[in-house]
């Protein structure tokens, strides 16, 4: 009876024992599920404001992680509104610039793009057209509606004189992209 005793009793010690372990790992399963979570969701913040966010990558995988993540994480992406905000400056280099390399054919061509090169007018609404301020109008039109695929394509248009005033702001929106679309990638797996 002794003998039967601790058998039935090491047997149960075995069942708690393996349990136990399926319990463990279970927790840590919902654990890691958890801080991956949360640093999904930290991350998100961080791009929608502009904050850093390393201190959220280290709850991941490194090897989940795209470069442009781990890249930019420490200083942060530019936010959508701040390609916006800083986009009115670098378009009127680029129509300045655009304007001067190809005055135009007639005279008051000329004339009217020489005072717009001057001034630093252009158009605020989108317009038709394959002029440099009708392309810069209907970029800004789709930053507007923080469309910044849209709006790269759109400067793609744009002469190639006008192109380097614009540089550095489409290397950080193309940034930006690559951002989101790895962001994306990462959270859906």
């Amino acid at each position: 009876d002794v003998t039967a005793a601790v058998e039935a009793a090491e047997a149960r010690l075995k069942q708690a024992e393996e349990r136990a372990a399926e319990l463990a790992a279970t927790a840590e399963a919902a654990g890691l599920a958890a801080r991956r979570a949360a640093a999904l969701d930290r991350i998100a913040a961080a791009l929608d404001s502009g904050a850093p966010f390393a201190a959220a990558l280290r709850d991941l995988p490194a090897d989940a992680v795209a470069p442009v993540l781990a890249d930019n994480a420490a200083a942060g992406l530019p936010t959508v509104a701040a390609l916006r905000d800083g986009f009115a400056d670098p378009a009127r280099a680029a129509l300045e610039a655009a304007l001067r390399a190809n005055m135009g054919e007639s005279w008051t061509e000329r004339v009217s793009n020489f005072l717009r090169s001057q001034t630093g007018l252009r158009s605020l609404s989108p317009r038709d057209g394959d002029d440099p301020d009708a392309v810069l109008s209907r970029a800004e039109a789709a930053l507007g509606q923080g469309k910044l695929a849209e709006a790269l394509v759109e400067l793609e248009k744009l002469p190639e004189a006008g192109k380097p005033a614009l540089a550095d702001w489409v290397a950080q929106a193309q940034v930006r992209i690559e951002a989101e679309a790895a962001f994306a990638a990462l959270a859906a797996n």
